[in-house]
């Protein structure tokens, strides 16, 4: 009697595809080492809004760039995982937010976007990655503790490596430098010929020359061409009744002219340091972001992130109650100034964070639960 063979489920043969398409050459080139092993791929992802592949293995994550496969990929070790996160973007689309460890006391944020094309939903796919990256950072952390990592800018001056000419060849890494490398998802930024610059000074200083030689033109001839109109000026005599005229007009008008300006500046600066003061509403979750400069991230429950965005002592509501929330907030800027961010339950503030460093990042979890 036959027997009607099992169906095999969806991530199995997704792991054995990308198996095949590196095995082949179709998929990226992500240098697996001898005991690694291949647990979630996929070819379809937005990191940082630079197009992507995603496999994750035993031992880290990879993200290749699909524009340009002559680079590496970009490894990211779990113990470099503080935390993960998961929401949706402007267009619904599921999405993962990485907090990357970057040095002491500084994090970096990753977004990975789970684009769902026509007639097809992904949530269960990025809840099965967010799962799995928890489960393996955590072990990751159990054993070595969080260790900072290095995630170069994402462009570097310099030709691209198959632009790099006849210049020798690097001398070979070993396998224990080359296991764990960040180079950046985007391409190198070509360099501006050195040929163009010198064309361009040179442009320049002609151009200075034609100006100070018009000048000494004009200074020299102008004598010349305007000493013509000479012969009538006697008439001009006549001047003090212009100069009668004249006179009284200025007097009246700048006499005048401090006394308004100086009352309506001593009346404008003076309202702005009563509307410094935010209170905090005593009913329901707040949030509140103060920053002299421009900041961006989300706050929010699992799957009901709330964007946001602003500048200056900023305070949103967010929809939860009697659960976890978690909020990550960046700086716009390369300044030194403080970010600071406060969660607020029933006017009373649960927890809070700062940070001083450039785009620096707060990432700060409240369990209302126990609040």
């Amino acid at each position: 009697m036959d027997t009607i063979p099992k169906p095999i489920p969806t991530r199995v043969i997704a792991i054995k595809n990308a198996q095949k398409s590196i095995e082949d050459g179709t998929m990226g080139s992500p240098y697996l080492s001898s005991n690694e092993s291949i647990i979630l791929s996929t070819n379809n992802v937005i990191v940082n809004t630079v197009p992507a592949e995603a496999i994750l293995t035993n031992e880290r994550l990879m993200l290749i760039d699909t524009r340009h496969a002559e680079l590496r990929p970009q490894d990211i070790p779990f113990h470099a995982i503080e935390t993960v996160t998961i929401g949706e973007n402007s267009d619904q689309d599921p999405m993962l937010s990485l907090s990357l460890v970057t040095g002491p006391g500084v994090t970096q944020a990753m977004g990975i976007v789970f684009p769902q094309p026509p007639r097809m939903r992904r949530v269960a796919e990025r809840d099965e990655w967010a799962a799995r990256l928890k489960e393996l950072s955590i072990v990751s952390t159990r054993k070595s503790g969080t260790t900072v990592m290095e995630i170069l800018p994402p462009r570097v001056p310099g030709p691209l490596p198959d632009q790099a000419g006849g210049e020798a060849a690097p001398a070979p890494e070993s396998e224990a430098d080359a296991k764990f490398r960040n180079p950046p998802l985007v391409p190198r930024k070509p360099r501006e010929p050195a040929g163009s610059k010198n064309r361009m000074a040179i442009i320049g200083v002609v151009v200075a020359v034609a100006l100070i030689a018009l000048a000494a033109g004009v200074y020299l001839f102008a004598p010349s061409l305007f000493g013509q109109g000479g012969a009538p000026l006697p008439p001009e005599t006549a001047s003090p009744t212009q100069t009668l005229t004249t006179a009284p007009t200025p007097v009246l008008t700048t006499a005048a002219t401090p006394a308004i300006t100086t009352a309506a500046t001593t009346l404008v600066t003076t309202p702005p340091p009563a509307a410094a003061e935010v209170i905090i509403p005593q009913t329901g979750v707040w949030i509140r972001v103060k920053y002299e400069g421009s900041f961006s991230g989300s706050a929010g429950a699992p799957g009901r992130f709330t964007p946001i965005t602003g500048t200056g002592d900023t305070v949103r509501q967010l929809s939860v109650k009697n659960e976890i929330v978690s909020a990550m907030i960046q700086k716009e800027d390369n300044t030194g100034r403080k970010l600071t961010v406060e969660i607020y339950d029933g006017g009373k503030m649960i927890t809070s964070g700062t940070v001083n460093a450039p785009k620096g990042i707060v990432n700060i979890n409240a369990d209302l639960r126990t609040a």
